[in-house]
């Protein structure tokens, strides 16, 4: 294995590893932007990791500091689950409400006259 690679493997394993880390630390607090920005920042260095994986094959220890990584999906995954499943109730709150307020609320053509006669 050629040292540059060997190096960069272990750069991009220890940024996938912080930023992981990170996440990991306010987990319950993450809201679905702070997941979504998460989830492309880990697909860019996932991406690099793959480019210098096709040229270059991964030392045991470097495995083991992946599996460390791949370890936490299972949790992340979870904190996803979660945050749809509270949007998928808003919405359906959202639509309850919004059909009780329209049988509530009279539909009127704008352009109609009322006309009195008188007797």
């Amino acid at each position: 294995m050629s040292s540059s690679n060997k190096t960069l493997i272990d750069n991009l394993l220890s940024q996938l590893s912080e930023l992981t880390q990170s996440f990991i630390k306010d987990l319950e607090i993450q809201d679905s932007d702070h997941v979504e920005q998460f989830v492309q920042e880990r697909e860019l260095l996932v991406q690099q990791l793959h480019e210098v994986l096709d040229v270059e094959e991964m030392s045991d220890l470097q495995k083991e500091a992946l599996k460390k990584v791949l370890a936490y999906d299972k949790i992340i995954e979870q904190r996803m689950s979660s945050l749809k499943n509270e949007a998928q109730e808003w919405l359906l709150q959202r639509n309850t409400a919004k059909t009780q307020r329209t049988v509530y609320e009279s539909k009127y053509a704008s352009e109609s006259y009322l006309m009195d006669k008188r007797k």
